[in-house]
Parts: structure tokens; sequence; C-alpha cells
């Protein structure tokens, strides 16, 4: 189904324990997001209004919720999403799949030392060290 230019194929639906989810993952909410936040709360009252349908729009954040901007917040408050940010987000993944991925992530990932001494520095020098953090 689409809608405009939101196309609802695109989204991750999951179902689980006779519940269906639509979930989003999210690095975060930096600067100027307000025209994505405007596209989630109207994907959300798409699947809210779908005749038959009985979906939970879920949104998993890596980042910890105080990393995030107040368009975190607008959707959180919406009562359109589930928002979980940080460990609250890993911890519904596991709940949801099954597979403890945080857990993976610490065992098998080093950012710091997995990336070369060059890209490691460009990500310094934009500031963008941040999203070495799982």
């Amino acid at each position: 189904m689409t809608s405009g230019e939101i196309n609802l194929e695109l989204d991750v639906h999951v179902q689980a324990g006779g519940t269906k989810y639509v979930i989003d993952f999210k690095s975060g909410f930096g600067s100027n997001e307000k025209g994505n936040t405007n596209r989630l709360l109207l994907v959300a009252s798409i699947y809210r209004n779908l005749e038959r349908e009985d979906y939970r729009c879920v949104m998993f954040v890596r980042q910890k919720e105080a990393e995030n901007n107040h368009y975190l917040l607008t959707l959180k408050k919406s009562g359109l999403w589930e928002v979980s940010c940080g460990h609250e987000a890993y911890e519904g993944i596991r709940k949801l799949s099954g597979f403890d991925i945080q857990a993976w992530v610490r065992k098998h990932v080093d950012w710091r030392n997995d990336l070369s001494g060059e890209t490691l520095q460009e990500l310094e020098s934009r500031q963008l060290t941040q999203y070495l953090r799982w």
C-alpha cells in the first residue's frame, strides 16, 4: 500500500505472539528531524486506521533518550509510537526476536579497533564518534 510518497511495504512488519508490529529502527534524533517526525506520525496514523488490522508501532532508537532532541519526545508523547531508547531498545529487540543483539555486538564488535586508522580519524575530525557506541 502506498500513501502519497509513503510506501508501507518498506516498513518492517513482524508478528509475534499473535500481535502485529510495525518496527522502525533509528540511530538517533539529531537536528532538523521535523519532516521525518511528521512522516513517522503519518505512518503510525495510517496503521492505526487500517480496517481489520491491529498493528503496534514500535520504534527502537540506539541512542539513550537524553542524547536525542525534542522530535523524539514528540513521537513518544504522540501515543502512536511505542519508543524505546538505548539499553531499553536492545531489550525490546531481544524480547521480540529472542536474540540478544546487544550482547552479540559487545562480544564481536570493537569499532575503534575494527576500523582503519584513517576511517577513525575521519570520524573524529567530523565529530561522528558517537556512532561507534552501541
